[in-house]
């Protein structure tokens, strides 16, 4: 594999331990690996010239289903459940791999172009979708939706599928592309199929991503039900685990937060879906830092967002957290960033190998246009930070590379054929509105 070299960027907004912020320095890639970072750095196989750029890691989306970005903007500005039930599910129930794969394509290149590098994805048809995000070139944690709405054949059938999703996956030979088992939540799941959500994930060292506590009525129903929260039912039966990546968490306790803290449970927050679809909870992030929960966030599906822009995530989270608790400081920039970032690769388990610009990490790096008139001024070191956080468009991302490839470059996706992948989206999912 050629080397790389990104030539004396503007800023390097680092993400390491120490948060540094480097001035005019270059970064040196070689196999996939950043090996050096600094002014000295002389020569590579190729370059990319970083002036007038600020380098960050690649931005890391926790939750999100990508075929769903053939929905965006159908159904919008609807309760929850009409949204379900009315529009989402029964479009759902006419998705084809052919859909699927092309959705996740579009989805693939929309995450390439506002800079996001690693997903978590949980969907149907993931074959196909595993088939589209390895073209792509973006690293993906991917899982198949476990539902079994409490019935044992069906249960019998969505385990079968998660094992052929597993021997399809090592078939990729791809470390880009990993497993991961996706129970859909605690209310479309019997405790059987939690827990052996569970115990296949811990057999095969993989994450189970799975829906908790979006919403006040799923709490409400599961204290009617068992007398009991969310997740003190899942506490109960033992599904809890540090290998569990639990999607909202809109509507906890502290007492729920202590024992996802206790199993060793991370979250993917999603703030822009859980406000557009009105759920009214807030995810207590504080109370979760307190407790030492890995926080990652998460754009969800284009269908409840409208977009995968994972700097317009990070924007409104911050806001979202300045706004509930009537507290501008209570989740400055640099938290906001690290939750995109460095703590996003934590609660995905990968902090030793992305999340950071550091030599011995892959170089999954993406590069900002620092002269776009929003951009400008960048007053110092301070504020590079701040500037990342609440200036940024997913228009700013000039680059993007994964694994030390260019998947993009002067904004132009160099991995994908768009002109087929666009037209191609468009027809499908006006066929699926009208069949």
């Amino acid at each position: 594999m050629p080397s790389l070299l990104i030539r004396n960027a503007d800023w390097i907004a680092t993400q390491n331990e120490k948060r540094e912020v480097i001035r005019n320095a270059s970064i040196l890639i070689r196999d996939g690996v950043i090996t050096e970072i600094g002014n000295r750095v002389q020569s590579a196989d190729a370059e990319i010239d970083g002036k007038g750029k600020i380098a960050l890691p690649g931005l890391i989306n926790t939750h999100t289903h990508l075929s769903m970005t053939l929905f965006r903007g159908f159904a919008d500005d609807m309760l929850l459940q009409d949204w379900l039930q009315k529009k989402i599910w029964p479009l759902e129930a006419k998705h084809t791999d052919e859909t699927c794969y092309f959705g996740a394509l579009l989805g693939s290149a929309e995450m390439i172009m506002s800079g996001t590098t690693t997903l978590m994805d949980m969907y149907f048809h993931m074959d196909k979708v595993a088939k589209a995000v390895n073209e792509s070139g973006l690293r993906g944690f991917l899982s198949h939706g476990l539902i079994d709405f409490f019935d044992q054949a069906k249960a019998r059938l969505e385990q079968d599928s998660t094992r052929k999703f597993f021997d399809f996956v090592r078939t990729l030979a791809n470390p880009r592309i990993r497993f991961a088992v996706g129970p859909h939540a605690p209310y479309t799941c019997s405790e059987e199929m939690l827990l052996w959500a569970k115990e296949f994930a811990e057999k095969n060292g993989a994450i189970v991503h799975i829906h908790v506590a979006e919403t006040r009525r799923e709490q409400a129903d599961f204290q009617k039900q068992h007398g009991m929260r969310v997740v003190e039912y899942l506490d109960k039966i033992g599904a809890l685990s540090k290998n569990m990546l639990a999607a909202h968490c809109a509507w906890l306790t502290k007492s729920e937060i202590r024992l996802l803290g206790k199993a060793g449970v991370s979250v993917a927050h999603c703030p822009v879906s859980n406000m557009k679809i009105a759920t009214g909870g807030v995810a207590a992030l504080p109370e979760m830092f307190e407790e030492g929960l890995a926080v990652g966030l998460g754009t969800d599906s284009a269908s409840s967002n409208n977009t995968l822009d994972m700097f317009e995530t990070m924007k409104v989270c911050a806001l979202l957290q300045k706004a509930h608790r009537w507290d501008p400081t209570v989740l400055n920039a640099q938290k906001a960033l690290d939750l995109a970032t460095i703590d996003g690769a934590r609660a995905l388990g990968v902090q030793k190998e992305i999340g950071s610009i550091e030599a011995g990490k892959r170089a999954d790096i993406i590069l900002i246009d620092a002269r776009a008139p929003n951009m400008v001024p960048i007053h110092g070191k301070d504020t590079v930070i701040s500037d990342l956080v609440y200036s940024v468009s997913a228009a700013n991302v000039d680059t993007t590379i994964v694994d030390g490839h260019v998947l993009m470059q002067n904004r132009e996706i160099k991995s994908l054929n768009m002109d087929e992948i666009l037209p191609k989206a468009q027809e499908l999912a006006l066929q699926m509105v009208a069949s």
